[in-house]
């Protein structure tokens, strides 16, 4: 089963973004992004579609998402 964490990794890497930028702009630091990616840290819901929103997903390919990881 895929993880949260490595799905925001893999497409944050596909956008060229990196760990900092994001983490600037989700205003959470950059140490508890690494954490999310790597699957220290669990992910709230609120800041997993955040997270997406981010990467410019649609609402419908989030839920796709989110199915695939449950």
């Amino acid at each position: 089963m895929v993880n949260i964490g490595s799905s925001i990794k893999k497409y944050r890497v596909e956008n060229n973004i990196s760990q900092e930028d994001m983490a600037y702009e989700l205003n959470i630091s950059q140490s508890k992004l690494s954490k999310i990616e790597n699957g220290k840290l669990k992910i709230s819901l609120i800041l997993a579609i955040t997270v997406f929103r981010q990467l410019s997903f649609t609402v419908t390919e989030i839920l796709e998402i989110l199915e695939k990881i449950s």
